[in-house]
């Protein structure tokens, strides 16, 4: 029996124990018209995060600190400052890559996921170098730069400078070392000691003599290989140049065609003669000018009109094969006592010559010129005589203005002897004894201008006295001669 009490008992409380944990829980209800109902489990609050970087050379502190990232489940305020590393200058912030403040100390209210950057950079500065030297230059950290030179570097940058002064010109400063922190302009002075002469020459090589630095000089320099040189030579120098080559001035172009000697240009201004001489007062730069030109310009022939009608042979002899000039021409005779010349299209191109030899005993002449001009700066032909130590004559006309003009004039063979051994003077067209002689001895028909006068004679041109040259630049001419009186 007391087996069975205890046994009870136990069922008892069990059951009690069972019915008390029941009452606590809610019992869902299932079934028809109803559903089942729990409580949700409990969200941990969201994070916001913020990171600080840097860009450039320098260190970003947020609070006071040099932390990196910061996180909190409300919004937070963070304390910025940028300190930027020596040579370097703080930008601005930027704040998820928009920028925030160009201020070095500023406040962020941080209110969602973040990123802070500072920004530092180099700043570069402006580096002037000038000097007062015309082609001076400056040795850069090794790199040679011809001046002025405007320039930049970066901040803390190391600079050393060393002036490089240009021929005839001593340096008047030491080299300089600095380090760059701002903007600076340097000024680096020089002084003259000599004069310098520049010589351009690409085909025709100069010969260059004289008394030069005190001394009796002599060399030759140009051409190819040497287009350029520069001669530092001390004031007052006395300087001769005059070109050299295979023959009166000119050398091997190719198989077919010369390059010569075309005259001077002197400092900008042209100038004639084949030997050209100054005083080395300033610096001076000569130009050769050169022309190409075929290799062999052979001998043609006129008809020369005779007293009686009948026609003889006068050769006409490209005058490159008696003096140093250039050529440029197309020449034939044509008939009936006329010789046509054409000339270059254009003004400067180059030029022509002739000599043209007439029978000897010849008294009085009558030259008739047809000249069409083509370009107005172009040189004006003429048509003078050789006589024993100049020539003289006249230019045709039309002087100016592109056109076509008759030229008429006759020439008295004592105009060679009127003349003599009177010497050239390049002021020659106001010689009183020239222009005396051209007066009485040369006769104008129609149109000419001039006069034209030129020294040389046999001695320059290697022609028989009496000869005529004909020279000029563009156009053609059409040239006839009359002999209207010979002697015995």
């Amino acid at each position: 029996m007391r087996k069975k009490y205890l046994v009870v008992v136990a069922v008892a409380v069990l059951l009690a124990a069972l019915a008390w944990l029941l009452a606590r829980a809610p019992i869902p209800l299932t079934g028809a018209g109803g559903s089942g109902t729990s409580t949700p489990p409990t969200e941990k609050p969201a994070q916001i995060l913020a990171s600080i970087e840097v860009e450039g050379r320098g260190s970003a502190l947020a609070n006071g600190t040099s932390k990196a990232l910061w996180n909190s489940t409300k919004p937070f305020a963070l304390r910025l400052e940028a300190v930027p590393e020596a040579c370097w200058l703080f930008k601005g912030w930027l704040v998820n890559g928009t920028p925030y403040s160009a201020q070095p100390n500023a406040t962020l209210l941080v209110k969602g996921n973040t990123t802070v950057k500072a920004v530092f950079e180099r700043p570069v500065y402006a580096v002037s170098i000038i000097a007062n030297a015309r082609g001076a230059f400056a040795r850069v950290n090794g790199t040679l730069y011809p001046l002025p030179v405007n320039a930049s570097a970066p901040a803390c940058s190391l600079l050393e400078v060393e002036p490089v002064a240009p021929k005839g010109w001593v340096a008047l400063n030491e080299s300089l070392r600095f380090t760059v922190n701002g903007s600076v302009t340097l000024h680096l002075a020089f002084e003259k000691v000599a004069v310098v002469l520049k010589l351009k020459s690409e085909m025709v090589p100069v010969k260059v003599s004289g008394v030069i630095n005190g001394s009796l000089t002599g060399f030759v320099a140009g051409g190819r290989g040497q287009p350029e040189v520069e001669l530092a030579v001390a004031p007052g120098s006395q300087v001769f140049v005059e070109p050299t080559g295979d023959r009166k001035g000119c050398v091997l172009y190719n198989d077919t065609h010369l390059a010569c000697f075309d005259g001077w240009v002197v400092n900008g201004t042209r100038y004639g003669g084949f030997q050209l001489g100054f005083t080395a007062r300033g610096d001076t730069t000569i130009e050769v000018r050169t022309v190409i030109t075929k290799k062999q310009h052979p001998v043609a022939y006129t008809e020369v009109i005779l007293p009686n009608g009948s026609l003889v042979k006068a050769p006409v002899i490209p005058a490159e094969q008696y003096m140093i000039t250039p050529f440029y021409g197309e020449y034939e005779y044509v008939g009936n006592g006329w010789f046509k010349i054409k000339g270059a299209e254009k003004a400067g191109v180059a030029g022509y010559g002739f000599i043209i030899v007439l029978p000897e005993g010849w008294r009085r002449i009558r030259i008739t010129a047809n000249y069409t001009r083509m370009d107005e700066h172009a040189a004006t032909p003429d048509i003078v005589v050789l006589c024993k130590r100049l020539s003289a004559g006249l230019d045709l006309a039309p002087s100016y203005s592109p056109g076509t003009k008759v030229n008429i004039l006759e020439i008295d063979r004592s105009f060679v002897d009127c003349i003599g051994d009177t010497p050239y003077d390049p002021l020659g067209s106001t010689d009183p004894i020239v222009l005396t002689c051209m007066n009485k001895h040369i006769k104008r028909i129609a149109e000419c201008s001039g006069p034209s006068i030129r020294g040389g004679g046999v001695n320059f041109f290697n022609a028989p006295v009496g000869s005529l040259l004909l020279s000029g630049d563009d156009g053609v001419v059409y040239l006839k001669i009359e002999i209207l009186e010979m002697g015995g």
